[in-house]
């Protein structure tokens, strides 16, 4: 994404009082896996939704691995864990899973948070 753009959307999300991501892992027909991120966010009285980002994923797909790219990504950026009303992903066990899934180690920083 440019680097103008990218600085457009994360000022108006910074600015939206709430926000929601949807992620995706998605792996392709060479193995190569990469992680696919939307956010939605107010703006103004309107609901916007943009592409976010997108990352590879340098050795293996466990939700872990997603956890440290998303929180690397929001760190880098200082957007805060607690705006983030929600997370949509798919039904993948690294994703899902309550131990070692995605959705886990969201858990420990946004537990108000919905998951679906």
């Amino acid at each position: 994404m440019s680097e103008d753009i990218l600085l457009h959307v994360m000022s108006t999300v910074k600015s939206s009082q709430v926000y929601s991501l949807k992620l995706d892992e998605s792996t392709d027909v060479a193995s190569c896996s990469q992680v696919l991120v939307n956010v939605r966010y107010l703006d103004g009285e309107v609901m916007r939704e943009e592409y976010f980002f997108s990352k590879p994923l340098a050795t293996t797909a466990r939700g872990q691995d997603v956890f440290i790219i998303l929180e690397t990504f929001l760190l880098k950026h200082e957007l805060g864990w607690e705006a983030l009303v929600g997370l949509c992903t798919d039904g993948a066990p690294s994703m899902t899973g309550c131990t070692s899934g995605f959705k886990a180690f969201k858990k420990n920083v946004a537990p108000h948070a919905f998951f679906t």
